[in-house]
Order: structure tokens, then C-alpha cells, then sequence
């Protein structure tokens, strides 16, 4: 196995707590239940990179009746880039398990170009030997381009490639261009299933050699 790739929000970063939803709605003046909508709404071209965090809120807010300058921009941004900051421990422990037997690591997240590089600067960022994000790749999970061109910039085959999402619809995705793909429910499983494809020895002490 050439490389293992990890999603980000979801598996190494826990689910936004229940009331993450409510902060940016409280600094728009709106309900969350009016607040979701608007901000899915327009989200995929904020994703790819296509429009900068100015015009996604300002698009937000004019769904919402409701004004979006600078200032509020700047807290809407950090208030969404919060939600998304609570590291899962158990999945970072195996993170360095897997580091630390200089397993390739790489990194595929859907993420707007703050967000990836607020990762970019995070000290655990350094197991991953390559970080890839929707907002410079301008592509997007599910597509099947995005998983391509990924292999293409890791220089393998989607058939020595091991990926992780929590989302079954990425990995389906993934799966039908030939990429062998494990569903993200919690750590532990993680780790059996991992134990189980990669090489012998990943958890146990001894180095992990590439197949």
C-alpha cells in the first residue's frame, strides 16, 4: 500500500457539538432553522475555491435579508472554522502509530481555502506528507476527478491507495474508481480495520513495509 488517506472533518476533527449551528445564526440575527438552508445553499463553489468568504456570507446574508460587511464576514468565518477544530484523540493516536512506522499519510478534505490552511499550520499536519484540499484542488468529494487527480499528484494507483471519510456517499465514490475505501465510524474500529490491510506489525511494534 502506497499511501493512506485521511479525511478531516468527521474523523480526525469530532462532529460540531449540537449548539455550533446556533453561533453563526445568532450573528446573522436569523433562527437556525433559517440559517441552514441559506448556507448549504451555495456551498460547493465556496468549497472549490470558486468565491472567497466575502461573497459566500454576503450570498448568505442576502438569502436571510440580511447585511454582511467586513466585519461580520471576519466572525462569520472564524465562527464557521470553530465548528470543525475539536481533535478526535483516539484517531490522532492512530495518526502517529502510523506516522511513526513512516506509513505515507495524506490528507483529502473538502475544505475552503481558510480552513485548509488553518490545518496547514496545526503541529500534527506534519505526519501528513501530502494535504490536499477542494479549495486548491477546485474539485470536490464525491467527484470521481478528485479521487484521479489525487493519485495522479501522489504519483500511484487508485489500487495502492487506502482512504478513510465518514461519509458513506465519499466512500462509494472512492471505491468505484478502484481505491480500496473503509467507512469512518469511530477509532477502534479504525484501528482493527486498519490492523487488518495494511501490513503486519502497524499497531504491534513492528515496521510497516509497502506492498
Amino acid at each position: 500500500m502506497d499511501w493512506v488517506i485521511f479525511d478531516y472533518a468527521g474523523v480526525i476533527s469530532r462532529p460540531p457539538p449540537d449548539d455550533a449551528g446556533a453561533r453563526p445564526a445568532e450573528a446573522l440575527g436569523v433562527e437556525p432553522a433559517d440559517f441552514w438552508p441559506a448556507y448549504w445553499k451555495n456551498r460547493r463553489p465556496y468549497d472549490l475555491g470558486a468565491v472567497d468568504a466575502g461573497e459566500f456570507w454576503r450570498d448568505v446574508g442576502e438569502r436571510l435579508s440580511r447585511p454582511v460587511d467586513d466585519a461580520l464576514v471576519e466572525r462569520l468565518v472564524d465562527l464557521d472554522l470553530g465548528c470543525w477544530l475539536d481533535i478526535n484523540a483516539d484517531t490522532m493516536e492512530i495518526i502517529e502509530a502510523l506516522a511513526a512506522r513512516d506509513v505515507p499519510l495524506a490528507l483529502l478534505s473538502n475544505a475552503v481555502v481558510e480552513m485548509a490552511r488553518l490545518i496547514d499550520g496545526r503541529s500534527w499536519a506534519g505526519h501528513f506528507r501530502r494535504r490536499l484540499f477542494s479549495a486548491d484542488l477546485h474539485l470536490t468529494k464525491p467527484s470521481p476527478e478528485i479521487y484521479h487527480r489525487t493519485c495522479e499528484l501522489l504519483r500511484t494507483r487508485p489500487g495502492d491507495v487506502l482512504f478513510v471519510d465518514d461519509r458513506q456517499e465519499n466512500v462509494d465514490a472512492a471505491r468505484a474508481v478502484g481505491i480500496e475505501s473503509l467507512l469512518f465510524t469511530d477509532a477502534a474500529r479504525l484501528r482493527a480495520e486498519l490492523e487488518a490491510a495494511l501490513p503486519g506489525g502497524t499497531f504491534t511494534g513492528r515496521s510497516a513495509q509497502n506492498r
